[in-house]
């Protein structure tokens, strides 16, 4: 409106410019042209830089008609293109190129005198003074001195036929790559031959395009392993060092020997220090043989290696015998002897070391044998340090399952919460997925929330055997996959998944390996001993393949809990400090763990060794712990809010998800992996025989004894049979339902005889001491047991 009149631009213009009617016109149109100047401004993002160049543009344009026309020597030298100005001996001012034709002629002093244009010339104070300078004879060269305009130098052109003639028959360096020789008027190249890998490698092809982008895409984790910084610091305390301490044990234990009249020997070679006992050697040595010096003395044989060739050795049985002996001379509470150490030619006696020190986790990742173990697999397990001092690591995908004993207080628990972190400190939830399994409700519901769970920490026992039942379709679902796929585990499904993703098909999804994790097994088997049983043997059986590992605890290991079956199937153990030999012979099948110290001290039974190795356990204190796991929760906070909520920072906290396929059915029954056909069919049958017995579901249903003993159960729980009668009779049917169901028209059970109730008796009980018979075999129960104990089974 200020630029049209007032009269028009409507009645929106009216409105924005009434606050300016009353201003002076001037004002006006300097605020309008302002405001149009700052709106363009900000519209197309001109900067101070754009302003300065328009203004040097249009001022060489205004300028450009009062500009002499530029003669034909070149410009002066840029300091912007890397050039220098040449400077003459003769003169204080810049020296002229000679012209493109390669003579030079003289510069008139007319020419000089026309060039009045100070910009063109430079004058330099010179460093010396003429006289001073040997090569500048200023009297030959008079002529010359004058001030001379500023060019560029040609340089001097080459005649090619002279140079090749002047070079021929010399050994020259070869020229650069891609020269153009401007004699031949051709350009030269020189091609090597290209080098065939010696294996083709698909994951170094280079990508282009979309599929290079998508490749590098799903390659990239959003997530971040935590660093070891986030653990505390190894506690230093001294060691205890060889000197006179471990060579005065050692001689006491020489003496000792000797005093039984045990020939042995305790070298300083074969003491190793450990972070809680100190491993002595003990070499059985015997009756030497003897033979003359020179001077007819006689002196031990000895071998080519130097060693001393005995007539007759000492028994190891005789040094073992004195275990007792040695430890009352030690002053040790109690000492542990191995005979012999694997790979050492001497018997090994450990006593506890006086300056012992805790292992911690973080020196434990941090050294070069688990740096080294975790660049081969996500699975590494921190163990500990070994009798030696060496660091002992472990591999969950060699293993492939664990099975963890040991007394209350023993170190049971921090193992598993070393398990946890070493999986924590190494792997994301794209590599390895958990399953926890707390029936003790305070273990491991510290780790509730982190992203690495399938399913929230379990600590209902009534929900563990769905959850087994879950990872057993699981397998069998990665087995079928496996079989579409031709791959025979889990590596060559990744490998394969790799390759198709570098050709830009991403069909295949990524499988993680899973770690199922159970504290106390004992719980389970009180609940649902056969079925618990069944599922971790099964999944002991074929889940190494498909990448699934189980890492079974319990702190009761007797034969009832630890069964034949789930030793024969989980064949990796480790053995904490236990009450008696028993239970170490349980878990080991060897004497030993009942001499342990306790406190993270264990005997570790890889599956591919014939004897355990002693172990000082990595401790993680609790603090550490919640460290990782905050960690991981701010990481699963993050990447859900971005996922579901755009990236808000104040999106509410989800509750632990349950991944698709792990879902359990809270109303179903204790008892839902009989809740089949099997239920059903047992129903018709006693409905058509109008009667329930053992034998007859065993008959019928072709079942063992004590599926069929649980079928009974079940129907008595559902009102369809009546109780046990201690007559021995079969149960009756308090449901018979219709009658055409029977088996015949005279009633069922009225046609029955004497001889056939005394011939269900005899089956029942027959099959009762067969299935007694085969539970003894496998040690789940005593020998000796009273009828009231049968009768109640």
């Amino acid at each position: 409106r200020l630029l049209l009149g007032s009269n028009t631009g409507g009645f929106l213009a009216a409105l924005l410019v009434r606050p300016l009617l009353g201003w002076p016109p001037a004002a006006e149109h300097v605020l309008l042209i302002g405001l149009f100047g700052i709106v363009t401004i900000v519209t197309f993002q001109i900067s101070l830089g754009h302003m300065l160049y328009v203004v040097r543009a249009f001022s060489n344009v205004t300028t450009s008609g009062r500009k002499k026309v530029p003669s034909n020597n070149a410009a002066g030298p840029s300091p912007f293109l890397g050039q220098r100005p040449r400077f003459s001996r003769y003169s204080s001012g810049v020296a002229s190129s000679p012209p493109s034709n390669g003579q030079g002629t003289p510069v008139s002093p007319d020419d000089i005198e026309e060039d009045d244009d100070d910009e063109n010339i430079i004058d330099f104070e010179a460093d010396f003074d003429q006289e001073d300078d040997p090569l500048n004879d200023i009297n030959i060269h008079k002529q010359h001195i004058s001030r001379i305009p500023r060019g560029s130098r040609l340089a001097s052109q080459i005649d090619l036929a002279e140079h090749n003639n002047a070079i021929h028959g010399a050994n020259q360096q070869p020229l650069p790559f891609n020269q153009v020789d401007k004699a031949a008027g051709k350009k030269v190249e020189k091609k090597f031959p290209t080098m065939e890998p010696l294996a083709p490698n698909p994951l170094q092809k280079k990508q282009s395009g979309a599929n290079s982008q998508g490749a590098d895409a799903a390659n990239e984790s959003p997530w971040k392993v935590p660093d070891t910084t986030l653990l505390n610091n190894p506690v230093e305390v001294k060691m205890q060092m060889l000197g006179d301490d471990t060579a005065t044990l050692a001689k006491t234990i020489q003496d000792t020997l000797r005093s039984f009249r045990v020939e042995a020997e305790v070298k300083q070679e074969d003491i190793s220090i450990g972070p809680t006992v100190i491993r002595f050697g003990i070499r059985p040595t015997g009756k030497p043989e003897m033979k003359p010096d020179a001077q007819g003395k006689l002196i031990p044989v000895r071998d080519a290696g130097g060693n001393i060739v005995y007539e007759s050795r000492t028994r190891v049985s005789r040094v073992m015998a004195l275990q007792n002996d040695l430890a009352l001379v030690l002053e040790a509470k109690t000492i542990r002897m191995e005979a012999p150490v694997p790979g050492r030619p001497y018997i090994g006696v450990e006593i506890p070391n006086k300056n012992s020190r805790l292992v911690t986790l973080r020196e434990v990742l941090e050294s070069k044998e688990y740096q080294a173990a975790r660049a081969k697999s996500k699975l590494a397990i921190a163990l500990g340090k070994d009798v030696a001092g060496a660091v002992r690591v472990g591999d969950l995908t060699r293993m492939p399952h664990l099975l963890i004993a040991g007394a209350t207080g023993a170190g049971k628990s921090v193992c598993i919460n070393t398990i946890i972190a070493s999986i924590l400190t190494q792997a994301s939830p794209e590599d390895v997925r958990l399953l926890l399994v707390d029936p003790k409700m305070v273990e491991l519901n510290m780790y509730s929330g982190i992203p690495h769970l399938l399913f929230p920490v379990v600590t209902e026992v009534e929900r563990v055997v769905p959850l087994l039942r879950n990872a057993i379709s699981e397998m069998e679902k990665r087995y079928r996959l496996f079989s579409q796929l031709g791959v025979r585990n889990l590596d060559g499904y990744r490998k394969l998944r790799a390759e198709k993703i570098v050709r830009g098909d991403f069909s295949l999804k990524n499988l993680p390996a899973i770690v199922m994790i159970i504290d106390e097994l004992a719980d389970l088997m009180m609940a649902a001993p056969e079925e618990v049983e069944g599922m971790i043997c099964r999944l002991a059986q074929l889940a190494r393949a498909t990448g699934i590992h189980i890492v079974v605890a319990t702190q009761r290991p007797s034969v009832d809990v630890i069964t034949g079956l789930i030793k024969a199937n989980i064949p990796t153990r480790i053995s904490f400090m236990v009450s008696s030999a028993v239970d170490s012979r349980t878990i080991i099948d060897m004497g030993g763990a009942e001499r342990l110290l306790g406190r993270g001290d264990m005997l570790y039974l890889p599956a591919d060794a014939g004897r355990p190795e002693r172990i000082q356990g990595s401790f993680l204190a609790d603090d550490e712990a919640e460290k990782l796991v905050a960690y991981w929760r701010r990481q699963a906070v993050e990447h859900t809010n971005t996922a579901n909520n755009g990236g808000r920072a104040n999106a509410p906290v989800l509750p632990q998800p349950v991944e698709p396929g792990w879902e359990i059915n809270e109303h179903a029954s204790d008892d839902f992996e009989l809740e089949d056909d099997l239920l059903e069919r047992a129903e018709e049958v006693v409905r058509e025989y109008e009667r329930a017995s053992i034998s007859l579901l065993q008959r019928r249903l072709r079942i063992g004894y004590s599926r069929a003993a649980r079928l009974i159960d079940l129907l008595e729980e559902r009102g369809i049979i009546g109780q046990f009668e201690s007559s021995g009779r079969s149960r009756e049917v308090l449901d018979s339902g219709n009658g055409s169901e029977r088996r015949s028209g005279n009633g069922g059970g009225e046609g029955r005889t004497v001889a056939d109730e005394a011939a269900d008796i005899v089956a029942e009980e027959k099959a009762r001491e067969e299935f007694l018979k085969k539970q003894r075999e496998a040690g789940r129960l005593s020998p000796h047991i009273t009828g009231e104990d049968e009768k109640g089974s």
